[in-house]
């Protein structure tokens, strides 16, 4: 489905979490138009791959790194936020509207959750990101609307806000003004329609996850 592509030469925001292995998110690395990496990240680039930006604290990459990227190397200091947020917040201040955001899955479930929530802080600016694993992608929704998908395509769900009722059409489960107030509630659906549908009060982002279909690469 080409849904799970951006267009060729969108800015890609490389994470230091396990570096990508499906054929998806490595091709929108080597598609990237503006390669934006979190300081190790750039360390484990393979050959013929070159950073943009590389941004961070600094704490995971040797002192011969920074001193290779030169000026590229944009180190931010504090330690409010973590160094995706700061990823986030360079492709914002340099107009990105297209970002595909990769490798912030693995080596520690608690940095996975927290780098996969930050598409919900981040998405109101970046409406078009998207963040992709080795096994699907996940798409933030702000305001009410929906996805075009083919039909059977699985999905699950998640709210930031057990007080947000949702409405979603084109779904094998069907929600009807419910509310969720475990992650887990609305997980493991599948799409009947061309298109899926929410509707909802947008207190908060809806986060959609979608695997990737058998096949695709």
């Amino acid at each position: 489905m080409d849904w799970f592509f951006p267009g060729a030469g969108c800015t890609v925001l490389l994470a230091n979490g396990d570096f990508p292995r499906h054929p998806v998110p490595l091709t929108i690395l080597r598609r990237a138009g503006f390669l934006i990496c979190c300081d190790g990240a750039a360390a484990n680039l393979p050959a013929g791959l070159e950073p943009d930006a590389v941004v961070g604290d600094g704490d995971s990459l040797p002192a011969a790194w920074k001193e290779r990227w030169g000026d590229r190397w944009v180190p931010v200091a504090e330690q409010e936020t973590n160094d995706l947020a700061k990823g986030f917040r360079y492709a914002l201040a340099h107009g990105t509207e297209t970002l595909a955001v990769l490798g912030a899955g693995g080596k520690r479930d608690d940095h996975a959750l927290g780098n996969f929530s930050l598409l919900a802080d981040f998405a109101a600016q970046l409406p078009a990101v998207r963040l992709y694993t080795d096994f699907g992608c996940f798409a933030a929704l702000t305001a009410p609307g929906g996805f075009d998908v083919d039909p059977g395509q699985p999905v699950s769900i998640f709210s930031f806000d057990p007080r947000q009722a949702i409405t979603a059409r084109g779904l094998e489960y069907p929600l009807e003004g419910l509310r969720f107030s475990r992650w887990w509630q609305a997980t493991l659906n599948r799409a009947t329609a061309p298109r899926i549908e929410f509707e909802f009060d947008a207190s908060s982002p809806l986060l959609c996850y979608f695997p990737y279909p058998e096949g695709l690469a």
